[in-house]
């Protein structure tokens, strides 16, 4: 070296504090800082304890999002339970026109297949627009997730962005995948209706499809045919059934009456056989006294 260079310089090595692997400094006046100059420290007189940061994890059940309450000190508020109640009051909404509709098929059968059909799109739009909405949520996680991501590289040396807030740091769960397993369960079961509806048809459907004061005709002309046809069917049998019973009731007030009056004549007999012997005691009295 002497021989190449005029000079030899001794290089010295950084002046610089840096703790252990996954720990940081924490100094009393600078806070928490990934590496400490011995120069600045020497002339701050600052205190700086090496420690290891362990994130806070909180694990919150489900029913705690909807018993929550916010207070003013929070500044973030997660919008995924509206999302989820827009999510079951469409179902709701749903079932009700569902259950409406079934009562409809009862009451009014000429309207079956116009009401299945309905029913069927309202639930297919009702789809659409679930399916439509959870995608938007989930694209907001995203975008959220990303910005999320950003602002902790930017308050990385303060050790985060909650850390920067003083506030716990949330963590969103993603539960979309129910709400496309339901629509897809959904969609099955209209598929499956679709195909019922076609294979199994009534053979009296198609009358409902005849206009409509055809099907009126039928509907008012049916309850008389069907009682018709019951009296014919049915109307001897019970005829001779309440002849029976009536003559039966009258054999039997015929009886009460002829026993009512042999039981008359039984009494006046005894009556008559009880004077005749008076008669004879008063005759026999008579002869004895005029002898």
């Amino acid at each position: 070296k002497k021989s190449l260079c005029n000079r030899t310089v001794d290089p010295k090595g950084a002046n610089w504090l840096v703790p252990a692997i996954n720990t940081k400094w924490i100094c009393m006046k600078t806070g928490v800082t990934p590496c400490v100059s011995a120069s600045v420290l020497e002339e701050t007189k600052d205190f700086c304890v090496q420690v290891m940061i362990i994130p806070r994890v909180i694990y919150h059940p489900k029913d705690y999002v909807w018993e929550h309450k916010n207070s003013m000190g929070h500044h973030m508020m997660k919008r995924e339970p509206f999302t989820a109640l827009t999510i079951v009051a469409l179902l709701t909404l749903a079932g009700v026109g569902a259950g409406t509709g079934a009562a409809a098929l009862i009451t009014q059968p000429g309207k079956l297949t116009a009401l299945q059909h309905a029913v069927d799109e309202d639930l297919k739009k009702i789809d659409k627009s679930i399916t439509a909405l959870t995608n938007s949520v989930r694209s907001l996680s995203e975008v959220v997730l990303q910005n999320r991501r950003g602002l902790d590289l930017l308050f990385w040396q303060q050790g985060g962005l909650c850390v920067a807030l003083k506030e716990e740091c949330c963590t969103y769960v993603d539960e979309t995948g129910i709400v496309y397993d339901t629509m897809g369960e959904l969609r099955k079961q209209i598929e499956k209706r679709e195909k019922e509806k076609e294979s199994y048809q009534s053979w009296y459907g198609d009358w409902f499809s005849c206009p409509s004061w055809l099907t009126a005709l039928l509907s008012t002309l049916a309850g008389p045919i069907i009682l018709l046809i019951l009296g014919l069917t049915f109307g001897p049998c019970i005829f001779r059934r309440l002849t029976e019973i009536i003559k039966n009731r009258l054999e039997a007030a015929n009886l009460l009456i002829l026993r009512g009056q042999y039981e008359n004549l039984d009494h006046g007999n005894e009556k008559m056989e009880e004077e005749l012997e008076w008669s004879r005691q008063e005759l026999k009295r008579f002869n004895e006294l005029h002898k």
